[in-house]
């Protein structure tokens, strides 16, 4: 559905009636920002609300939902027939129920990311409270609060920008007999560069911290191994995270030249 398309027809609609986009509003119990955001092609109204919007605006769902009108006296001579009106109809039914699904999926990639993002940050920081029971360690040989911790915010963030549905395509493509359109592959591929550039900045700002702490450290020659061995490590993690991204961006780009 071209929200760009149905965005500019309300407003022309409204326009046509009459009604500003505060009165359009309070006649559909909905704030003028909402309209403001439907007009620009930023939101979709909701589907509880299409009947009740085409009434004020006088046009029928189907026309809202194509963005156009089927039938005007202005445009006799491009008037539908019966055959193309339900054709149009058919169109806008399988775009929106598409688009129901895909947000469905999206909100459940979300879900799920959120889930690991929390989950990990729980386990970095369990990781270093048990790590701190022995005597003269800080950090377990591999840092595993660290890991976690760079893991759960950048899960967290993917989510939070509602990228971890593409983000799981990416991955779900280095699975024998998945297929994804060619919009699902491109989508992934933003997802993982955008993952790869989160990696580098939480690697870095993580890094950063661990090397202000060893500065702190100096008079304890006891931390300083720990310290040292954090930012390496931090490194190592960022540096492995963006050799997978890159091996999984070849392997979707191939994949786009094989289905082109």
């Amino acid at each position: 559905m071209d929200q760009i398309k149905i965005g500019k027809f309300i407003a022309a609609m409204r326009k046509e009636q009459g009604l500003s986009q505060k009165q359009l509003a309070e006649r559909i119990n909905v704030t003028d920002k909402t309209i403001s955001k439907w007009e620009t092609g930023n939101r979709m109204p909701d589907a509880s609300i299409l009947l009740t919007l085409s009434s004020e605006l006088q046009i029928n769902v189907n026309e809202l939902l194509a963005g156009e009108r089927f039938l005007s006296e202005e445009t006799s001579s491009k008037m539908l027939s019966p055959e193309e009106y339900v054709q149009k109809s058919e169109s806008n039914i399988v775009n929106l129920v598409s688009e129901l699904n895909e947000t469905t999926k999206r909100s459940k990639g979300r879900g799920i990311g959120l889930l690991i993002g929390t989950l990990c940050i729980t386990l970095a920081f369990a990781s270093l409270v048990a790590s701190s029971f022995p005597a003269g360690r800080i950090f377990d040989l591999f840092d595993k609060p660290t890991l976690f911790y760079l893991a759960g915010l950048k899960f967290l963030i993917i989510s939070i920008s509602g990228s971890f549905h593409d983000y799981l395509n990416a991955w779900k493509l280095c699975l024998p007999g998945i297929r994804l359109t060619a919009e699902e592959m491109s989508s992934a591929m933003h997802a993982v560069r955008y993952a790869g550039a989160l990696s580098l900045t939480l690697g870095s700002m993580i890094a950063s911290i661990s090397l202000f702490s060893l500065l702190n450290y100096l008079d304890h020659s006891i931390l300083i191994g720990p310290a040292l061995a954090q930012i390496v490590l931090t490194f190592f993690y960022t540096a492995a995270a963006e050799t997978v991204y890159v091996i999984l961006l070849f392997r979707i780009k191939q994949l786009i030249k094989e289905r082109i």
